[in-house]
């Protein structure tokens, strides 16, 4: 991982993955010159302040923008925050890389922190980690996505679990109890059907987004990520299937990114939805009198959610890390980050901010207690990870389509699988 030439090697192959032009990969020969596109070109170093990149659009930029004002009011200390389209983040950080213009501060994902540290963009924080000792202040699933090889690459942002949301009166309605298993769940999205409505609503469209509910069906099933070729592989496909055919669940699905599950369950066009808590906010505010219950995701060999997480990490190029670590460390405060992650609708990420009183409301708590049981893959399976859930979804896909049998989808997931392990 020390070696430059293999990291040199390791950023090119990374940015060639993702289909950059002739002009980017030229970048990556020994004295080539960065792309000129202004995404990748910036220089890192700013003008003495720290130089900050995110991904948070919408509504999540005047949350983390104003955070880090916040710290410049009580520190004098100058940050430049810099926005990033996601779908455009990690190649431009990439790119940057080729030419020594990354930021001090990069926020990632969770799932992507191990591909930047073996690429050699990321510093090493163990050392300072292990004299602030606050390590053990973390939520196991999210610190867990910031070690590669025994060493602290990151520190965790904001998290993010996955439940089962219910519309208390399309349940009751529909003569159907709470449910706590994937098999309950089957009956209850079965009998909340009909007259236009479906019982369950999940994403389900192409890309890695739309692989997380049938990935968490597989994960409770037991399933192991490396091993879809599988009897947990069929029980998740074939219980989605059953889904589909008995009326359970909407072609539609296929087409739904998390906001249109969204808006299935807010309009009651669906008794159920698997989706994050992301969403409390605005179903409060834009449908107050639906009644709803939020479960935790049902159980079948084991308990399992979904952790969605980020992490701030400080670029091996950073002109001034130091100042870089006290602005992640001043962002870790229990009172700080209870202040932010509302406006966010995100999760705490530590336990001792979880200890606050706002997150032992009912609702909030099935999410942050989810936090034990969040899924996240390991350092050998994330850098891998887009490809083989992007796989994954395309193996749901043309079985709900109907194109595939549930053993030729899973063979060839398998294969998809073993190819992006490098197995």
């Amino acid at each position: 991982m020390t070696n430059p030439r293999s990291n040199f090697t390791r950023r090119c192959a990374l940015i060639g993955g993702l289909g950059l032009s002739a002009a980017a990969l030229a970048a990556c020969t020994p004295g080539g010159t960065p792309a000129s596109d202004d995404s990748a070109s910036s220089d890192g170093g700013g003008d003495g302040a720290i130089t900050f990149w995110h991904y948070y659009g919408g509504a999540a930029t005047a949350p983390i923008e104003a955070l880090v004002k916040r710290y410049t009011e009580e520190t004098g200390v100058e940050v430049d925050i810099r926005y990033i389209p996601f779908g455009d983040f990690n190649r431009t950080l990439l790119q940057a890389a080729t030419g020594d213009g990354l930021p001090d501060i990069a926020l990632v994902n969770a799932f992507d922190t191990a591909l930047f540290a073996d690429s050699g963009m990321l510093l090493d924080l163990s050392d300072r980690v292990t004299e602030w000792g606050q390590q053990d202040s973390y939520f196991a699933g999210p610190w867990a996505t910031t070690q590669v090889e025994g060493a602290t690459f990151g520190l965790p942002h904001v998290a993010d679990t996955y439940a089962l949301w219910t519309n208390t009166a399309a349940l009751e309605a529909a003569g159907a109890k709470a449910p706590t298993t994937w098999a309950e769940t089957e009956e209850a999205a079965i009998a909340a059907s009909g007259d236009g409505t479906f019982g369950l609503a999940f994403c389900g469209i192409n890309g890695v987004e739309g692989a997380t509910a049938w990935l968490l069906r597989f994960l409770a099933a037991g399933g192991d990520v490396t091993e879809f070729a599988s009897e947990a592989g069929t029980t998740a496909m074939e219980s989605f299937q059953r889904l589909l055919q008995d009326g359970g669940i909407s072609e539609g699905v296929l087409t739904w990114n998390e906001d249109d599950t969204y808006t299935q369950f807010r309009s009651e066009a669906a008794a159920m939805m698997i989706n994050s808590a992301s969403y409390l906010t605005s179903l409060a505010e834009e449908a107050p009198d639906l009644k709803f219950e939020v479960l935790p995701m049902p159980a079948d060999a084991i308990n399992v959610s979904w952790l969605s997480a980020e992490n701030l990490t400080i670029t091996s190029s950073a002109s001034n890390p130091d100042a870089a670590w006290e602005l992640l460390t001043w962002m870790q405060q229990p009172e700080v980050m209870n202040e932010y992650l509302p406006d966010r609708n995100k999760l705490p990420v530590r336990t001792d901010t979880a200890e606050d009183e706002q997150w032992q409301e009912p609702i909030k708590k099935v999410f942050v207690d989810q936090l034990e049981v969040a899924w996240a893959p390991d350092e050998e399976v994330a850098p891998a990870s887009a490809e083989i859930f992007t796989a994954a979804q395309l193996a749901m896909q043309s079985v709900l389509s109907g194109s595939t049998s549930v053993d030729a989808a899973l063979t060839e997931l398998q294969k998809a699988t073993d190819d992006a392990l490098g197995a």
